[in-house]
């Protein structure tokens, strides 16, 4: 039996990746920067640590890697956006211990994190209808409000924020320096799961989110079989030489699919996917080991609703 650690397992995918993985015959663990006690999901796996916080990578990598040896790891799914960024530079060093680290090679996660190189990227190409986006420095002084600021390398929705004048606009880049900015666009948010193995193989499944929360996680989704987002989504995988399973979000307006961002990660949502018809949880995996995709089946449209579960981890 091979194991799978799934790190920060208090977020909002862990629960679907882990009951995949154990269906599934994978021995599952889990670890976070918070006590087990204080999520759901910690309690469900065969073994559970805490680790440093991310942002700290080399602490972080070091207790990964220490976990590995004590529990003969072979696979670690990140799970978030700060752990890819923390362990895709070290693929090699886990490699060397016999750990596949499941996140897309360095240059390719350095891609999809930096929302204004990924933007500039698929424009060239002509790939995807991309929004405008400019720095701080490269705004046109006659660009019209209101405007949306987004971190360059931003994580979640967290820290963005709608400007609909020049004091405002002020006011947030005084605030940090790292925004990207592009003209406030509404409408309706589209989340495509995505996986490309070795072979060239993918998978892309369309979502359309009907509620959220403003963090940007779906709670009731609409599938959308063979969207035309699909094609679009396996043309940036391949153009950006993702391997792995991914989640890209668009917006539409006016007719078009505007590209948000690339998340070289699970989406929050992806249990949505699972209960469509197809496991991405499994596929990071097959998609790590070089072995090919299982083929999508037909989906279906439907809509899809999530709850929050309470239960009680600890007594006093």
């Amino acid at each position: 039996m091979q194991t799978v650690l799934l790190t920060a397992i208090g977020s909002a995918s862990a629960h679907a990746a882990h009951l995949s993985l154990t269906a599934t015959g994978y021995r599952v663990l889990g670890c976070d920067i918070y006590p087990q006690t204080w999520n759901v999901t910690a309690a469900d796996v065969a073994a559970f640590f805490t680790v440093p916080l991310a942002s700290d990578a080399d602490a972080y990598a070091a207790a990964l890697l220490a976990a590995a040896r004590e529990h003969s790891i072979d696979f670690i799914i990140p799970l978030t956006d700060v752990e890819v960024d923390a362990l895709a530079p070290r693929k090699a060093a886990f490699a060397a211990q016999g750990v596949t680290l499941c996140c897309p090679d360095a240059p390719v996660a350095a891609l999809c994190r930096d929302k204004l190189r990924m933007a500039d990227t698929l424009r060239a190409a002509a790939i995807a209808e991309v929004i405008p986006t400019y720095t701080a420095a490269t705004l046109p002084t006659d660009a019209p409000f209101p405007l949306m600021l987004k971190p360059r390398r931003g994580r979640s929705s967290q820290a963005q924020t709608v400007v609909r004048s020049a004091e405002e606009l002020r006011w947030a880049l005084a605030l940090r320096d790292d925004y990207i900015i592009q003209p406030f666009i509404a409408g309706d948010i589209y989340t495509v799961d995505c996986a490309r193995d070795t072979l060239g193989g993918m998978v892309a499944l369309t979502r359309r989110e009907l509620l959220r929360t403003v963090n940007g996680l779906g709670t009731t989704v609409e599938i959308c079989p063979a969207h035309p987002l699909d094609a679009v989504c396996k043309a940036i995988m391949t153009h950006a030489g993702l391997v792995g399973v991914c989640n890209m979000e668009f917006i539409q307006s006016g007719g078009a699919y505007c590209f948000l961002e690339v998340n070289p990660r699970f989406s929050g949502g992806v249990g949505f996917s699972a209960l469509a018809g197809y496991d991405f949880a499994l596929a990071m995996l097959r998609c790590h080991a070089g072995e090919p995709l299982a083929p999508a089946p037909a989906f279906a449209p439907m809509t899809l609703a999530q709850r929050y579960e309470m239960r009680v981890t600890a007594r006093r």
